[in-house]
């Protein structure tokens, strides 16, 4: 039988909010997100009754034509490592790209390393928007982290993500300028001056990046 990407959501995702999580990943292939969403739905029962597990507010990337709303924060517990190894490498990266919305720094991290490692530095286009999210944050630890993850191949993937939110981009850039003002400079005597700040050292690689693609 011929199933429609509608007809697997109302099989298998009847919630409104694993209906959103879902079209968080358009392109993918609709039983790999359902593995992943169950994974995610054991630890919850009320985001499988359709609680509220998710935060209210989202924000909107447009990436690859096709705008997506990723939730502010996600409230779930994270799974245990061998649950995680009953999934594929795809299957596993969608679960790490859920937690990087996860209402805990700590947690955030460790996710965006296990992906990085996971796909040995070169995650799938699907990603993007999740990874790139998190340099509007606040936690430097999760910003060194992208520092050196910051392939040529993902400041590609930037780049094009850039040149489709260029109001998110400037959004973005505000927000780096804002924590480090907050949360560095005010809080932390000796900080450093903003433009050795790792936030403002991976924005001016995307402005060098950005700059190189409209000339070429």
């Amino acid at each position: 039988m011929s199933w429609t990407w509608n007809a697997l959501l109302a099989k298998w995702l009847p919630s409104q909010e694993r209906r959103q999580l879902a079209t968080l990943f358009p392109g993918v292939v609709a039983s790999d997100v359902q593995a992943a969403l169950n994974l995610l739905l054991d630890l919850s029962g009320q985001l499988a009754a359709g609680g509220t597990q998710l935060s209210a507010d989202a924000r909107l990337i447009i990436w690859q034509g096709v705008p997506l709303a990723l939730p502010y924060r996600l409230y779930v517990r994270e799974p245990l490592a061998g649950n995680l190894q009953e999934l594929s490498n795809r299957q596993r990266q969608l679960v790490h790209c859920l937690y990087l919305r996860h209402h805990d720094g700590y947690v955030r991290q460790r996710h965006l390393e296990a992906l990085f490692t996971l796909s040995d530095g070169a995650p799938e286009a699907f990603t993007t928007p999740f990874t790139f999210s998190l340099l509007g944050e606040y936690v430097q630890e999760i910003l060194q982290v992208l520092e050196q993850c910051l392939t040529p191949m993902l400041l590609a993937s930037y780049v094009q993500l850039i040149a489709e939110n260029p109001l998110y981009w400037q959004q973005t850039r505000g927000r780096v300028a804002s924590y480090w003002d907050v949360y560095y400079r005010i809080r932390k005597r000796g900080a450093p001056r903003f433009r050795h700040y790792v936030g403002a050292r991976i924005l001016a690689r995307l402005d060098h990046a950005c700059q190189v693609a409209r000339l070429s």
